[in-house]
């Protein structure tokens, strides 16, 4: 014959709903919280990438002002050159002359070039295919003979065109730099 303690050994209908109740109200808390924490993370790398093609564009763009040894005006224009979209500069060393710093529109890209032949005389994007430069404009600030200086700014923008929120974001730099060899 068998023990009484051995006939109660399965769940009841009550104990049964009992469970998969708990685990609902755990799972319908957990399942928003989970997706939270993913969308969190998406927002943060977009921005991340913003920022680090924001401040790569910015130090590459003060780093060669304030290594050339003067600034091409374009035949006495007191802007950067052509319509305030290129900084065009000098530089010392010859296969490097000019350094030209260029706002392509039409791509959203920021681009350089340096000199007129070999490798680096063809444009290349400063800002990866993710991202795209919305506005750009500069200004030579320069006082006389006294400073060379150049101010730039433009805006960084998540080349996402979807509607999710999460997967934009935008960031406006303004700096300026100016020409050490002063």
């Amino acid at each position: 014959m068998k023990n009484i303690s051995q006939l109660e050994k399965g769940f009841t209908y009550i104990e049964a709903i009992l469970y998969v109740a708990i685990l609902s109200v755990m799972l319908s808390a957990l399942i928003p919280f989970t997706w939270s924490i993913i969308e969190g993370g998406t927002q943060s790398a977009t921005q991340q990438e913003v920022s680090s093609n924001a401040r790569f564009i910015s130090e590459r763009i003060k780093y060669e002002i304030r290594n050339a040894t003067g600034i091409n005006t374009g035949g006495g224009n007191t802007d950067c050159a052509i319509a305030s979209k290129v900084i065009s500069l000098i530089n010392s060393t010859g296969s490097l002359n000019p350094t030209v710093i260029t706002y392509d529109a039409p791509n959203t890209r920021v681009t350089i070039k340096q000199g007129t032949t070999g490798p680096l005389a063809t444009p290349m994007p400063l800002n990866s295919s993710d991202v795209k430069i919305t506005s750009f404009s500069c200004s030579n600030n320069t006082s006389g003979s006294l400073t060379k200086n150049i101010s730039f700014s433009f805006q960084v923008n998540q080349a996402y065109t979807g509607t999710r929120a999460d997967f934009k974001s935008t960031m406006t730099v303004q700096s300026s730099a100016e020409v050490r060899s002063n």
